[in-house]
């Protein structure tokens, strides 16, 4: 089982690695508006979570509205594994 931390930690690293940020990245950004990921970024975050959580993963995590923060992000990846937030 995975702590918030380290969902936390899975979340800021794929998105560093799919949106090629090398800068620190905050909680508190949102997926689309402050760092600029698109559809085809959103469904390849998606696949870099599902790899690092061994697990099929809702497509809507990154899709639903309103655009989802880090923060955010962390918090439905928890509620889709079952995790205790």
């Amino acid at each position: 089982m995975k702590t918030k931390e380290e969902l936390m930690g899975l979340v800021r690293q794929a998105v560093a690695e799919t949106l090629r940020k090398k800068g620190g990245l905050r909680d508190d950004q949102k997926i689309g508006q402050d760092l600029g990921a698109e559809s085809i970024d959103r469904i390849d975050l998606t696949f870099r979570l599902e790899e690092a959580v061994q697990k099929s993963l809702d497509e809507k995590i990154l899709f639903a509205e309103p655009d989802p923060t880090l923060a955010d992000l962390a918090e439905r990846l928890a509620g889709l594994l079952g995790e205790k937030k």
